[in-house]
């Protein structure tokens, strides 16, 4: 399948890319100049020189392609550019993925929300929904909503590997008894895979079963560590609204996901915790 792909240098993007071009698919990758994209062109991906802001200028050359998968984010003018990025993919025949997340989900404690649930996002992701309707009403489209990812060197954990690796205390937002709905990197892309090659329609969560609380997963990661809390209060003044994203609470089910794409998350992230070292290190040696 020839695929456009978004975001390909990113954290996620390019575990998708990686995934994708091991199904033997044509990857382009839409890539900024000033990018370093050289395992991308070893790994035999179409370099398309170019981002966010310039997609609408690739006019007919997007035609070709039989799926757009869009897994970038741009730290400025995040909304705008998102949503210039659902226009020119919907103007296409071709099957869209639009990357969206659970947060959209709103805190749910102990309730457990699935992929039919009605969305009370949080405030930093509080136009998501929209860019889902949108991209839904399409008809020709899928909406992945990942949980907090783990794996690598990127994503929301990174720093607690590099504080545990120092002999640092992890810091955690508020007491840590919260859960979060998460995936490891690897399993988010083959989610990626399976929605683009059945060209499944509708929403999809992709989350594993971890049921940890922070507190405990800081603990897997460094046993016997210190953990620093962080009043929410606190953060609130360092951080912003992104403060409430970390002290979120969630129960979020990918079992609809499993049953019509046959995905299984291999890892939860309690037991892929001497993985996660390993792939760490690797990263950070090769940084």
């Amino acid at each position: 399948m020839r695929i456009f792909l978004t975001g390909a240098t990113g954290y996620i993007g390019g575990a998708v890319a990686a995934a994708l071009l091991e199904r033997g698919h044509e990857v382009a990758a839409l890539v900024r100049p000033e990018s370093e994209a050289r395992q991308l062109r070893e790994r035999g991906a179409l370099i398309v020189a170019g981002d966010l802001g310039s997609l609408s200028d690739l006019g007919s050359a997007l035609a070709g392609y039989e799926a757009f998968v869009h897994t970038a984010f741009s730290s400025a003018n995040t909304v705008e550019l998102d949503r210039k990025a659902i226009e020119v993919f919907s103007a296409q025949k071709g099957f869209v993925v639009f990357t969206s997340g659970v947060w959209v989900l709103g805190y749910t404690g102990e309730r457990q929300a699935d992929e039919t649930s009605p969305v009370d996002p949080i405030s930093v992701v509080a136009w998501r929904p929209e860019h889902e309707r949108r991209v839904l009403q399409r008809g020709h489209s899928a909406v992945i909503r990942p949980g907090c990812v783990y794996g690598g060197m990127g994503g929301m954990f990174a720093e607690w590997f590099a504080a545990a690796d120092r002999r640092q205390p992890i810091d955690i937002v508020g007491m840590g008894t919260n859960r979060w709905a998460m995936v490891n990197l690897h399993d988010l892309a083959a989610c990626y895979v399976r929605t683009v090659e059945e060209r499944a329609v509708g929403i999809f969560h992709a989350v594993d079963d971890t049921r940890a609380t922070l507190n405990e997963c800081a603990q897997a990661v460094a046993p016997g560590g210190k953990v620093e809390h962080v009043p929410a209060d606190l953060a609130r003044e360092k951080m912003g609204p992104f403060a409430d994203a970390l002290l979120i609470d969630q129960h979020v089910s990918s079992e609809a996901t499993r049953r019509r794409l046959g995905w299984m998350p291999r890892r939860t992230f309690p037991s892929a915790v001497d993985e996660l070292w390993r792939e760490w290190r690797a990263a950070s040696s090769a940084a």
